[in-house]
């Protein structure tokens, strides 16, 4: 099966998977951003806890043969912070990435706009999706909150190829934004990387798409130079580099541009 094409855009950055459209959102200045409201906190645990039942142990094993690799890697960040960054490339597989590691809290940075979405924005975020805002001041809060997060020892997840390409079979260019978060921070990056498997035994029959298992890397350090700037150009390239060689040798499905 070749999934080169599947739903392919014109351009790297653009959304392939398309939803509902989303209202407009403004965003006021004291907006929890983190969920940290105690009923926002108690309802979150119970959401998790059931998306976990359905998407991980039902749809994820059941559909996906959904597996993750090298889970020990993840145990000496128990009571750790950390920004995990991964490829996009399902419509669930934020929900997979971070329900799976249930009970440990772990947050995701999504775009403003799908707060705007019916019923599933305010889901998106009550569940961990923390809208990234759009103007200066908000950048500068956010920032704070997502240090309390990590000194907390909660996680962020982020994926820097910032638009959702469901089943492509490369990894595409990243943005610096979950580096600027590590290195405001100080803290480590885990890599994690949705790498495709062709369906075996009685799913060859069954599955016409690939099977999903999602693979953790030893934890990233940043290497920090002269200035900020050349800080997070050398370590977002240099993470893409090993995370690319990664998805390369491990998945039964690799492209091209």
């Amino acid at each position: 099966m070749d999934i080169k094409e599947d739903l392919k855009p014109k351009d790297e950055n653009e959304h392939t998977f398309k939803t509902i459209e989303a209202k407009p959102v403004d965003l006021p200045e004291d907006f929890d951003y983190f969920g940290q409201k105690w009923h926002t906190r108690i309802l979150s645990k119970i959401l998790v806890f059931i998306i976990k039942i359905v998407f991980v142990y039902f749809y994820g094993f059941i559909f996906l043969r959904f597996r993750i690799k090298n889970k020990k890697i993840f145990k000496a960040y128990r009571k750790k912070g950390a920004v995990i960054v991964s490829n996009h490339v399902h419509q669930f597989d934020s929900f997979l990435l971070g329900a799976s590691f249930f009970p440990k809290r772990i947050y995701y940075t999504m775009l403003k706009t799908n707060l705007g979405l019916p019923i599933v924005g305010k889901l998106f975020h009550i569940i961990g999706g923390a809208p990234i805002p759009d103007s200066k001041e908000g950048i500068i809060r956010y920032q704070k909150l997502l240090n309390e997060r990590l000194s907390g020892n909660n996680m962020i997840a982020v994926f820097p190829e910032a638009s959702l390409r469901p089943y492509c079979d490369h990894i595409r260019p990243f943005k610096k934004g979950a580096f600027r978060f590590a290195f405001n921070a100080n803290v480590d990056i885990i890599p994690m990387v949705f790498i495709f498997k062709k369906p075996k035994g009685l799913y060859k029959y069954l599955k016409r798409k690939p099977c999903v298992e999602l693979h953790i890397l030893p934890p990233y350090q940043l290497k920090h130079l002269e200035t900020k700037y050349e800080t997070l150009s050398y370590n977002t390239d240099e993470l893409q580099k090993i995370i690319t060689a990664y998805y390369t040798t491990h998945s039964d499905y690799v492209g091209g541009n």
